[in-house]
């Protein structure tokens, strides 16, 4: 289901580097294809200095995507393999998401899980059970 024209302030994608190695990709809302290129060089700074890095997705508040955000992504996929990545873990909601997800993972060879918890991935990722701290890049649109 596509929203009303244009994009809203709750659209947002972001990336960090947590732990040295593990990168977290957090999606809220509605994203477009010109969202996730816009985004594109903030994952690849984070991703620049990573050795065989765990990446994260974590969309427990996307809304819905346009189809035309497959082929935009497929490029994070091709830079996190470059980098030595192999292994990506998602937490997410809508299952499209997920199906998407492990499509890309496959073409690039790269082992997918899923967790339920953003807490569940941080210990798959080899963070330990640690208390899921607010990210740097608030996304919370009532704060």
């Amino acid at each position: 289901m596509r929203p009303p024209c244009g994009t809203s302030a709750f659209d947002a994608i972001e990336t960090e580097l947590i732990g040295g190695r593990v990168l977290l990709t957090r999606a809220r809302g509605y994203a477009t294809r010109l969202l996730v290129e816009q985004r594109f060089d903030q994952f690849r700074t984070e991703l620049s200095g990573v050795a065989e890095p765990v990446w994260i997705v974590e969309s427990l508040e996307l809304t819905g995507f346009e189809a035309t955000t497959v082929a935009a992504t497929a490029r994070w996929y091709s830079a996190f393999k470059d980098r030595g990545g192999n292994h990506v873990i998602y937490v997410a909601a809508l299952a499209s998401v997920r199906m998407i997800g492990a499509t890309l993972a496959f073409a690039v060879h790269a082992k997918l899980s899923n967790r339920a918890t953003l807490s569940e991935a941080y210990e798959v990722a080899g963070l330990g059970a640690v208390d899921v701290r607010p990210s740097r890049y608030s996304l919370n649109p009532r704060g």
